[in-house]
């Protein structure tokens, strides 16, 4: 029994040592996983220092932010604190201060504490600041400033904010969208009061009534094409009755000019029996002179009246033998002349009109 508790006393020292030397690889692993970050954090605060005093604000807050994230500590929130003020970013600049100030006092740092005060007292009357004013928000009210969702409970109250256009949004639910692209706060130190006016959304549209069917048409029946010899046939129809029409037109041009011409001869053949009649109210020898010039006048009267029958006759049998030829006897009742007399002064005439 003796021997057995004593062997078991020699045991534990053994299991003791095989416990720590288990534990120390981990421990040793956790160290080195600091180490680097630790390391990476110094050279990044120490570059950001060595920036700030070349006059490259830009590039040595973005060594502090970034030193800042990977090791958070008091020193590199001031030192970013300090860079964002240069770089015009007050408003930034305060809050980081005002952490600052939080974390030295948790941590006991007064010196610390103290430089971050005094900076927030001069910083604070140079803060530009925005008051969001939606009355009466409804329910789901959403606010953003810059993209970044606000508490409800910052509407109404002051914002810092860094100088320049930032973008504010407010939404409801039912009500349209509100918004100010460039909300500009200028340098000098102010508070701008925006109210916000949400209007409700217009109505949905009633949806369209239904459409009655449409009735599709009866299909048109397309006469059959005529075959060539129907289509031969008609053309050869359609030459012969133009052909026909011609002539037809043709006689009764060449006849009505003829009968014209017919009257006019028998007018002047009026005025030369007329002129004749004429001849006994000269008695001779006392009017000789004037009954030869009316002795010459009826002559030629006469010549001219029968020159005129003469052509017209033969104009009228031109005529008629063209209506003959272009078979106007079928036609009689849709062809027609017509011969009216004229008179005009010292001469007769006619009038021709026809249809055809």
């Amino acid at each position: 029994m003796s021997s057995t508790n004593a062997t078991s006393f020699r045991l534990r020292p053994l299991s003791l040592l095989f416990l720590l030397a288990a534990a120390a690889p981990l421990a040793t692993s956790s160290v080195a996983h600091a180490q680097p970050t630790a390391a990476i954090a110094e050279q990044l605060f120490r570059d950001g220092r060595t920036l700030m005093a070349q006059g490259k604000t830009d590039e040595a807050c973005e060594k502090f932010a970034s030193s800042q994230r990977l090791a958070p500590a008091i020193g590199t929130l001031l030192n970013l604190a300090v860079c964002r003020d240069k770089q015009g970013r007050n408003a930034t600049a305060w809050s980081l201060f005002a952490d600052a100030e939080a974390e030295a006092q948790r941590a006991g740092d007064a010196v610390r504490a103290k430089l971050a005060h005094e900076k927030l007292a001069a910083i604070a009357p140079q803060l530009k600041k925005v008051v969001i004013e939606v009355p009466a928000p409804p329910a789901g009210t959403v606010v953003k400033l810059d993209g970044v969702p606000l508490p409800t409970g910052a509407l109404g109250t002051e914002i810092p904010l860094d100088p320049g256009d930032h973008d504010l949004e407010v939404t409801a639910p039912g009500k349209k969208t509100w918004s100010q692209a460039k909300l500009n706060l200028g340098p000098s130190a102010m508070t701008v009061h925006v109210r916000v006016e949400l209007e409700d959304e217009a109505p949905a549209a009633p949806p369209p009534p239904p459409r009655a069917p449409i009735e599709t048409p009866a299909p048109i029946e397309t006469p059959a094409a005529p075959s060539p010899e129907t289509t031969a046939a008609a053309e050869d129809d359609a030459e012969r009755v133009a052909r026909v029409r011609v002539k037809r037109i043709a006689g009764i041009a060449i006849g009505g000019a003829g009968i014209v011409m017919i009257a006019i001869g028998a007018g002047y053949g009026i005025t030369a029996i007329g002129r004749k009649n004429d001849e006994s109210k000269y008695p001779y020898p006392a009017y000789a002179a004037d009954q030869i010039i009316v002795y010459n006048q009826a002559k030629d009267a006469q010549n001219i009246g029968l020159a005129f029958a003469g052509v017209g006759a033969l104009a009228v049998g031109g005529g008629v033998a063209l209506l003959v030829l272009s078979g106007a006897g079928t036609r009689a009742t849709t062809t027609g002349l017509r011969v009216a007399p004229l008179w005009v002064p010292g001469a007769g005439g006619a009038s021709l009109s026809g249809s055809f």
